[in-house]
């Protein structure tokens, strides 16, 4: 994980607690005002920062992901229902040492088990929407979503959410599928928008003109996430049979009013086309590893953002979706090697803030949300035709098959070979277990459908087929690592010499397709190889 740190505050202050809101009457952006373990001179940090707060951690790379306090598991009836508590009015709260900022704003949730639950409403707020820095920026903003973003219906019968040129959401993030899945759940589910919207609302009626200042104690509204499973970790108090969370682990069953597919355009996306001949191109300088973080400085919009790696949150969704990038023009990129130019100039400091004219140093990115959702089914179309040619081998040849679930490849440091260079959606893996004649085989199948691999269906006979997903994990790094190519060193190790082959694709005019009139002599040229 990334090492980065705030410049202003030491990298092991522990936040110790969340206090008002405040903005200077002639800024934009607000700020969080914290207490910390250790002495600081500015106690804050800009709202964009909201991801990195949780409560008796750090805001650094070294706040660890373990969990402090107890862990607990309740699932939610109405979360419109649950009443509106200050801090202060948790009943174990004298128990705790070092707990500051009582007049934060929690949810008293009584739980089926009569347990009374105080869930500060920052923190749920933080996950479910505050979990990057561009949604922590403009939250308090009005009406921004509807600027940034223009949703219709398409005549094809599609949705599509079209990037407005002056959005500052980062460019990058739309090759992340679970970035896209987020920013579109929060752009169209008609709950999680209202919720969203309300922080801006109530802090309109709620906050406060002090001087040049404006405070507000943050409070919204919450979507009602009925049958929704927190897992939270924080403090257990067992004479009051009372609950203070200090931090929310994981949302499971997140209920999710959407299509089924969804597009999203920006003016600037571009596929990149190869182009021919030998020649040589700019390098890519290597990003540090180390970054202090800048709160007074605004990001410099002519040099790229970067993306910090972080602790995350797991979310799953009840019913996943599918998102897809869409581009309209294509950019050619030289073949050929790194020329000897300088490469541009890396820096130490990062910006938390949105990039102005102003700014001087890279703009940072972060988002703490990890969707584990269960949907490489969404993708199964890709395998249509590989999938009718295993049937082939059950109905015509007398094959046992067993099925195996989609797998999603692996992101991979450096790598960008685990998305699908067309439309940015995960780069998927079949795989099937084979009987034939009494001999057990396994095929692997990758999907190539942006034609940027010519990759032939795998055959394998493991050594050990007791390791299969051992074996299948490790295989996978390597296919992204080596550009999506099988890594035949590694197949000789776990299968020995004769015991695996590849099987080319039937060729097709449309490259990365495959002509389902050939499936019949695709799967004659797997039952060639399985006869040997």
């Amino acid at each position: 994980m990334d090492d980065y740190r705030f410049k202003h505050i030491p990298q092991d202050a522990l936040v110790l607690g969340i206090g008002s809101l405040f903005k200077k009457n002639s800024n934009q952006y607000w700020g969080v005002n914290l207490s910390l373990s250790k002495k600081v001179d500015r106690p804050s940090i800009p709202l964009a920062g909201a991801p990195l707060i949780r409560r008796f951690k750090t805001l650094s790379a070294n706040q660890s992901n373990s969990t402090k306090g107890k862990l607990l598991t309740f699932v939610v009836d109405n979360a419109q229902q649950w009443n509106k508590k200050r801090l202060k009015e948790y009943p174990a709260l004298s128990l705790i040492s070092r707990v500051q900022n009582t007049e934060q704003w929690c949810f008293e949730i009584t739980n089926s088990d009569g347990k009374v639950i105080y869930l500060p409403q920052f923190e749920l707020a933080r996950v479910l929407f505050l979990h990057d820095n561009y949604m922590s920026r403009i939250c308090l903003e009005h009406d921004k979503l509807s600027s940034d973003f223009n949703i219709s219906y398409t005549d094809d019968g599609g949705w599509l959410i079209e990037a407005m040129p002056s959005s500052s959401y980062p460019l990058a993030s739309y090759n992340d599928e679970k970035c896209r899945r987020f920013l579109s759940w929060i752009l169209m589910d008609p709950q999680a928008r209202a919720s969203f919207e309300s922080m801006h609302q109530v802090m309109m009626k709620e906050h406060q003109s002090r001087g040049q200042y404006q405070m507000w104690d943050f409070s919204f509204l919450p979507p009602s996430l009925e049958g929704v499973k927190l897992e939270v970790a924080g403090w257990h108090d067992w004479n009051t049979d009372s609950f203070f969370v200090w931090e929310i682990r994981r949302i499971e069953d997140l209920p999710a009013d959407m299509p089924d597919d969804i597009d999203f355009f920006h003016p600037d996306f571009e596929r990149s086309i190869t182009g021919k001949g030998g020649g040589a191109y700019a390098a890519k300088p290597d990003r540090l590893d180390t970054h202090e973080i800048d709160a007074d400085e605004d990001a410099d919009p002519n040099k790229n953002r970067i993306v910090l790696d972080t602790d995350s949150v797991s979310l799953t969704f009840k019913k996943p979706f599918k998102t897809n990038r869409k581009t309209s023009k294509s950019r050619r990129t030289p073949r050929g090697v790194p020329d000897d130019s300088e490469p541009g100039e890396l820096s130490p400091q990062v910006s938390p803030n949105d990039d102005a004219p102003t700014g001087s140093i890279p703009g940072a990115d972060f988002d703490v949300s990890n969707d584990e959702s269960d949907d490489a089914h969404l993708y199964a179309n890709k395998f249509s035709c590989f999938f009718k040619m295993i049937e082939r081998l059950e109905k015509n040849h007398g094959c046992q098959v067993h099925r195996y679930p989609l797998r999603k490849l692996p992101k991979v440091a450096g790598c960008k070979k685990h998305m699908l260079a067309d439309n940015a959606n995960p780069r998927c893996l079949a795989l099937i277990e084979l009987t034939y004649q009494e001999k057990r085989c396994y095929i692997v199948e990758v999907d190539t459908s942006d034609a940027k691999a010519a990759l032939s269906t795998m055959i394998l006979r493991l050594k050990n087929a007791e390791k299969l997903l051992v074996h299948l994990d490790e295989l996978e790094q390597l296919l992204v690592k080596k550009s999506i190519s099988w890594p035949r060193d590694y197949l000789q190790q776990i299968c020995g010499e004769g015991n695996f082959t590849g099987v080319s694709h039937p060729s097709c005019k449309h490259k990365g397709s495959i002509d389902p009139a050939d499936i019949d002599k695709w799967a004659e040229r797997l039952i060639v190889w399985l006869e040997e």
